[in-house]
């Protein structure tokens, strides 16, 4: 498994982190009850399920957790619209935090694409 401080998706998803976080600070969310602690632990859980996954010791659940990583970039996408429909978070923040999750999303769908496909060329050698 690599190291997790070697995937570029692991430094997208620490950057998003720290980007939505800056957007939070310079914001008041008050309006939706719970609505900043959500989005907290969503776009967190992007980065620590990215390293989890490749912490483990089979390809198989590494992509689990890449998965599961990819739900929470989604979750994320889904609070920072609420953040902005229904709490008023400006739309510059907004636009930056959700071109960042997108991008986030997209390099850990193409990793998840990517292994998947060589572990099928791997299977296929095998035969």
């Amino acid at each position: 498994m690599p190291n997790h401080f070697n995937l570029r998706v692991y430094d997208a998803a620490c950057e998003l982190s720290r980007v939505v976080h800056e957007c939070l600070e310079a914001f008041d969310v008050t309006r939706v009850p719970g609505l900043r602690g959500q989005l907290i632990t969503a776009v967190g859980s992007i980065a620590a399920n990215t390293s989890e996954g490749a912490g483990r010791g089979s390809t198989p659940q590494f992509v689990n957790q890449l998965r599961i990583a990819l739900g929470s970039a989604n979750e994320t996408r889904t609070h920072l619209m609420r953040a902005r429909r229904e709490a008023r978070l400006p739309t510059k923040p907004y636009f930056l935090c959700d071109a960042k999750a997108l991008v986030t999303a997209r390099m850990l769908a193409s990793l998840i694409r990517r292994i998947e496909e060589d572990e099928a060329r791997r299977k296929n050698d095998r035969i």
